[in-house]
């Protein structure tokens, strides 16, 4: 059976009847996202201050972002330590409730549990409204008044937010974007941060295509296939506007009772991915997979973390593939773009994910083997049935990025490195997808991915974790100076890359949402002026470490 799918926008008005879109309400703390991040921002602020009115502003109809619309949950996260005491690990912990006999803690639930126990947890908190389906903050709404962010406008029956202090924990960074603040994309230069992993890469078969065997990247009348840019990379080391490809991380199961059938996109083109084919025909050639490759050698198919049945997988990109689940070269305008703009990429990025299941499934070209090997899979059905079991949140891997005095940079990302202004710790590494195909002559090349463990310091305990300071959080003083940013935070490219796990913008958001409410206590001071120490003290009165293992920087 043929299933057509189209993302749509019929549902996006559902929040707004449920809410008083029009009416204008001055809140001490906003919140734009309900992301991981922003939900933890809010449960820290609230728990802090009972009596303020806090507020969490989210665009969509869902809540949760890339951990319940996304399909990720919180499955990145290298040690399971460094959430210790956090709201992160009150939401894992919760998970677990919802499936009979099991106590264990659950990073990658059904996204219904997932999307429950965030509510559960902000349900603790009578003094939080959360209001879904607002619309994006209107370009050039909001309203300044010196450095203070006074009001913002979302798109929704254009209703009017009025806040003290105020929380961007969005993918997008929008309230960074519409403010004062500095910020950037893309790539910075080798030389901007003397960072050894910056700017464009050279040449390497990791996430490549056979050397030996190379791919053709054009077609027969001698323009550039599909999916491969027409664009000249610079030199190594330089600085470049592009960021790693997005998806959408598709929920597979093998169960065939909870299966849904494959979804074939409006826009289904099988000329599309010639690409694909002509990979597929090297892997053959080399006698890597001479039957064909199984689906799973070129996507990763990852077993959801902590769940119970054991049947439920979480499609994602693999390294080990030249063709696979990310669009390449399909994010541009994503950051600086109109909200028409980011609709078009979700629906490109879309018809490329379920486009590539559709033509391995359906191309007389595909081989047996790798055609069967992904029939062996369907949709899950019990998640996202009002979106055709697709997730809704596109996974925007990198957006804009905060730029402030201190910006976070691969020379930061060290295990081992004690700070005195850390407020969360980070556990991961460069994880960087492929952020070009272009043609290196007649062949097509993948050019950006790495995914390299981070630095130590001789000796270093840590292992893989790392200090995260409260000044990655903040604007420039002389710029915006009620706003914090746990998501779009001041990071490099290269620093961002070990930081962008929503594990880490949970972190990031229960700092922030203190911090924020620091702001107003202490007599409305900046958020650059909140006492580190007492911020520290109180994560640490949480239980949260900000040192690994505990006492290492004693």
């Amino acid at each position: 059976m043929v299933i057509m799918f189209k993302l749509s926008s019929h549902l996006s008005i559902i929040g707004c009847l449920l809410t008083l879109c029009s009416v204008s309400i001055a809140y001490d703390i906003a919140i734009y996202g309900a992301t991981p991040g922003g939900i933890a921002a809010a449960i820290t602020a609230a728990r802090l201050a009972p009596s303020f009115s806090i507020v969490i502003i989210e665009p969509t109809i869902y809540i949760g972002g890339m951990s319940t619309a996304g399909g990720i949950g919180l499955r990145d996260l290298g040690t399971e330590a460094t959430i210790v005491g956090s709201v992160a690990q009150d939401w894992v912990n919760n998970n677990y409730k919802y499936y009979k006999n099991v106590s264990q803690p659950i990073y990658q639930p059904d996204m219904n549990i997932s999307r429950q126990s965030f509510l559960d947890l902000l349900s603790v908190h009578s003094n939080i409204q959360l209001i879904t389906n607002t619309g994006p903050v209107v370009d050039k709404s909001v309203v300044m008044n010196g450095t203070r962010i006074v009001q913002i406008t979302t798109n929704t029956n254009q209703r009017v937010w009025n806040a003290t202090v105020w929380i961007d924990a969005s993918y997008e960074g929008d309230l960074v974007r519409f403010s004062n603040a500095s910020f950037t994309w893309g790539r910075e230069s080798h030389a901007q941060y003397n960072e050894s992993l910056a700017g464009v890469q050279p040449y390497t078969t990791f996430a490549n295509f056979i050397p030996n065997y190379p791919v053709n990247a054009t077609l027969d009348n001698g323009t550039v296939a599909p999916y491969v840019s027409r664009e000249k990379l610079g030199p190594v080391g330089s600085a470049d506007s592009n960021m790693m490809g997005y998806s959408y991380r598709l929920c597979l199961t093998p169960t065939k009772a909870k299966q849904a059938p494959f979804v074939k996109p409006n826009n289904y083109d099988p000329n599309t991915f010639i690409i694909l084919q002509r990979y597929i025909k090297s892997l053959m050639a080399a006698g890597h997979y001479p039957q064909g490759p199984p689906f799973g050698k070129l996507v990763d198919i990852l077993i959801y973390r902590g769940y119970p049945d054991g049947d439920k997988f979480d499609m994602c990109d693999s390294f080990g593939s030249a063709f696979t689940s990310d669009a390449i070269n399909i994010n541009r305008n994503y950051v600086n773009g109109t909200t028409e703009d980011r609709l078009d990429i979700q629906q490109k990025v879309s018809d490329y994910v379920l486009g590539m299941l559709w033509y391995i499934l359906t191309s007389p070209l595909v081989p047996e083997a790798t055609r069967k090997s992904l029939e062996n899979y369907g949709l899950c059905n019990d998640q996202w049935p009002e979106n055709q079991h697709i997730p809704p949140q596109l996974y925007v891997r990198e957006g804009l990025r905060l730029v402030n005095e201190n910006v976070f940079t691969q020379n930061h990302v060290v295990s081992g490195l004690c700070r005195n202004d850390t407020v969360a710790l980070g556990s991961w590494v460069h994880d960087i997808h492929v952020v070009t195909r272009t043609a290196n002559g007649s062949y097509v090349n993948n050019e950006g991915a790495m995914f390299k463990e981070i630095a130590r310091v001789n000796g270093s305990q840590s292992g893989g974790v790392f200090e995260i300071p409260y000044s990655i959080l903040l604007p420039k003083r002389s710029e915006v100076t009620n706003l914090l940013v746990p998501v779009c935070h001041a990071a490099s490219h290269v620093a961002y890359s070990a930081l962008r796990v929503e594990p880490h913008f949970m972190m990031l958001g229960g700092a922030a949402g203190y911090a924020a409410a620091y702001a107003i206590l202490d007599g409305h001071i900046d958020v650059q002026s909140v006492n580190i120490n007492r911020l520290q003290e109180r994560l640490l009165q949480d239980g949260v470490l900000l040192h690994y293992p505990r006492g290492h920087c004693d």
